[in-house]
């Protein structure tokens, strides 16, 4: 017998709720404050979405409670879900969410027929001021968006090099918006470019791993080609960019990085519940430098549809 579509619904929004809440489990993460607000978003969405679980491992403090969800309908009616998500942060924590960049961004480009899609995510912590809401625009890699990163690096209000500012014009894919709940917002480009393992396609990438291989460590550069995925965040906010490895295997991970005691932990979790597409490792190039990884983000991910 055929499942009928609400039914096929029911049983999705219960496997978004799942994975979700076993990352909270594993973690000791309470699913109180504004968990319970994107648990409920992920479950109404109608269309199938990505939904993205991360850790944060500083010395030995633990942070678990960051969860990104990114749904594929067309912009911009995909940001309209993630608007009335700040509303409902605004009405639960009692304060006033500054969007002020996110406007002046949306004042030129809401119509844009280069942007794709966008997320909607949260990154708890203990002290409610060092909390944020994050939300990411997605641009599509295959065509010139340079007047999109322009807009992002004159609101970041960023002063990068001629040589980095070529890198985010051309390699940039997404660009971030952090609005912190004491008020602040940040804003961060991301840059992206095919690992060793695999080959460029034109010229997508090539200006990333050209700054790369210039300017960062030989631990990198071996890193870079040891990955499937390279990327790099840079934001006025990060003194160094932080870099993202991201692998096919999740079991080469350890090949190539020494995790302290919390970043096996969380490795070992996600290994075990069948990481997803290209689980990452982000870290400084400053991080590198320790014998074990004592500062990392550790991202893992399923999609539902």
């Amino acid at each position: 017998m055929a499942l009928t579509p609400a039914f096929q619904h029911s049983i999705l929004q219960e496997r978004r709720l799942q994975f979700m809440r076993a990352h909270q489990e594993a973690f000791d993460v309470e699913p109180e404050f504004l968990l319970p607000l994107l648990e409920n978003l992920a479950q109404a969405l109608e269309s199938r979405c990505v939904v993205e679980l991360s850790c944060k491992v500083e010395s030995n403090q633990l942070f678990a409670a960051r969860i990104n969800v990114c749904y594929r309908d067309a912009w911009p009616q995909s940001l309209v879900q993630a608007l009335n998500f700040l509303d409902e942060v605004e009405t639960r924590v009692g304060i006033q969410i500054n969007r002020d960049l996110l406007q002046q961004f949306l004042a030129v480009h809401i119509n844009s027929t280069k942007i794709l899609w966008n997320t909607i995510g949260i990154d708890l912590r203990p002290k409610l001021e060092d909390s944020s809401v994050k939300i990411h625009i997605g641009i599509d890699p295959d065509r010139d968006t340079e007047e999109l990163i322009m807009t992002a690096i004159a609101l970041d209000g960023s002063h990068y090099s001629p040589e980095l500012t070529q890198v985010l014009l051309k390699d940039s894919y997404m660009i971030g918006f952090d609005f912190y709940l004491n008020g602040n917002t940040e804003v961060e480009l991301y840059t992206s470019c095919p690992g060793g393992k695999d080959q460029l396609v034109g010229n997508q990438g090539i200006y990333l791993k050209s700054y790369a291989q210039r300017n960062f460590s030989s631990k990198v550069i071996s890193l870079i080609e040891s990955s499937d995925i390279f990327m790099a965040g840079f934001s006025k906010a990060n003194t160094e960019p932080v870099m993202y490895f991201g692998f096919n295997n999740i079991e080469d991970m350890p090949k190539y990085f020494l995790f302290n005691s919390l970043g096996h932990r969380i490795y070992d979790f996600c290994r075990s519940q069948g990481s997803g597409p290209l689980p990452c490792v982000g870290v400084t190039q400053k991080d590198l430098e320790s014998h074990h990884l004592e500062n990392l983000r550790f991202y893992y991910r399923r999609e539902f549809s």
